[in-house]
């Protein structure tokens, strides 16, 4: 049973440990390669490290702050990767977070959150590079610095 003993122990320690790197990378890196698009990127406008009220994505009646709501998507899939990464990290944890941030929080940002935001079609279906690049590096620098805290809090490991 998998409540039972260690096992349960290393879920919930991977859960919130996962969280915890997520947070922790959607307030750093990814706002701050937000901030370069922002400044260096044509096509780019979204405003990082924002207060502006936005609906959630997890219950769009509900109106939070851009940061807040964002670190709250952002720890949940930290919780996931902490899930998929495993209780014990081994192997290249900033390449393996790099590739599920890619297949994650890229794909379902590229199709799902950025349409329903901007309430328009999404930016790889319009072929909008402007929009595309923007949206797999965040998601790809997400995903490898999740991992790489996750390494560090879990096993005191860096990649």
């Amino acid at each position: 049973d998998i409540w039972k003993g260690d096992t349960a122990m290393n879920v919930l320690k991977s859960l919130g440990l996962g969280f915890i790197a997520g947070v922790i990378a959607a307030a750093t890196v990814q706002e701050a390669i937000s901030w370069f698009f922002v400044h260096y990127w044509t096509g780019w406008d979204a405003e990082p490290w924002s207060l502006r009220p936005m609906p959630s994505l997890l219950i769009p009646s509900l109106v939070l702050p851009w940061m807040i709501g964002n670190g709250i998507t952002a720890g949940l899939w930290g919780a996931l990767f902490g899930l998929l990464l495993g209780w014990k990290p081994i192997g290249m944890m900033t390449i393996r977070g790099a590739i599920l941030g890619l297949f994650g929080p890229a794909l379902i940002g590229a199709f799902i959150v950025v349409p329903y935001l901007a309430g328009k079609p999404s930016p790889l279906i319009e072929g909008d590079v402007g929009q595309i690049v923007p949206i797999l590096c965040m998601s790809a620098g997400f995903g490898a610095v999740t991992a790489w805290f996750y390494g560090l809090f879990s096993w005191g490991r860096l990649p």
